[in-house]
């Protein structure tokens, strides 16, 4: 009888408190384990300079003696400090699937990292007016939190599964659409990509926008990928209303695509 695959992780769980390794850096009290033989990180708070009372998934960080070499990451969510580097936890873990390390259902992986974690509190402009006022020395403001993404735009398995539509820009010959992914309402929106679709005369054209940042939006786009097989399909009839109806299709040779990754038109 063959033995059933080895279950990687990452897992992650609450662990006592220890002490901060730098002003900037806080302990999160959260270690994640991972592979065969297992390993293990704590996870810790990188505090953004401008605005220290907010948090982001892209601020959560692990030492340099827990991750793995040559992976990579935003050099704007390093933390270099008296005690070593910590680099970014996203682009880590998406490291770790991409080099076998790593197998758990990349959804399941991050809903149990979302409830450990301190709720999201977004960047906002009164963080930026309140830092420059400060000379610096940023004071704390009342917690913000970012409504829950709209609903029903997305096609019924997409929405299904937690993909969700937060920002749309329209521009001349199609729009641009933010995707991001939440566990549950009221959950932190993982970002997973930008897509640009484009009606044609033949139905509607996509490409996902690179590079985007490094880190498991990456592994969420495959699933989104493998969750929808074509810009023609992504969308919900209600969502083809909201970000196609007033779009106007470019000319046959202005259809040609510009980037990388590019999804055939798909008939509707």
């Amino acid at each position: 009888m063959q033995a059933a695959p080895t279950e990687l992780g990452p897992f992650f769980a609450h662990v006592k408190h220890q002490s901060h390794p730098s002003p900037k850096l806080l302990d999160l009290g959260i270690q994640m384990r991972w592979g065969a033989p297992r390993h293990s990180a704590r996870l810790f708070r990188n505090l953004r300079d401008h605005a220290p009372y907010a948090f982001g998934f892209e601020d959560v960080v692990i030492h340099e003696e827990d991750a793995i070499e040559d992976f990579d990451y935003q050099p704007s969510c390093v933390r270099r400090t008296a005690v070593g580097t910590f680099y970014p936890l996203s682009a880590f873990i998406a490291a770790l699937y991409e080099r076998r390390k790593a197998n758990r259902n990349i959804f399941t992986a991050l809903a149990e990292l979302d409830r450990l974690l301190p709720a999201e509190r977004p960047v906002t402009t009164r963080d930026i007016v309140n830092f420059c006022q400060s000379l610096g020395e940023a004071k704390p403001l009342p917690p913000e939190r970012q409504a829950d993404p709209p609903t029903d735009l997305l096609a019924r398995d997409l929405e299904t599964r937690g993909f969700r539509i937060t920002r749309r820009i329209a521009q001349k010959g199609g729009v641009v659409l933010d995707i991001g992914w939440l566990p549950k309402p009221g959950a932190r929106v993982f970002f997973t990509g930008i897509l640009e679709l484009r009606p044609t005369g033949s139905g509607i054209a996509g490409q996902w926008m690179p590079p985007g940042p490094c880190g498991v939006n990456r592994l969420l786009r495959r699933e989104f990928e493998q969750l929808c097989k074509g810009p023609g399909a992504c969308l919900s009839p209600a969502g083809r209303r909201h970000c196609l109806a007033d779009v106007e299709p470019l000319p046959r040779d202005g259809n040609k695509a510009k980037h990388i990754d590019v999804w055939p038109v798909i008939h509707h």
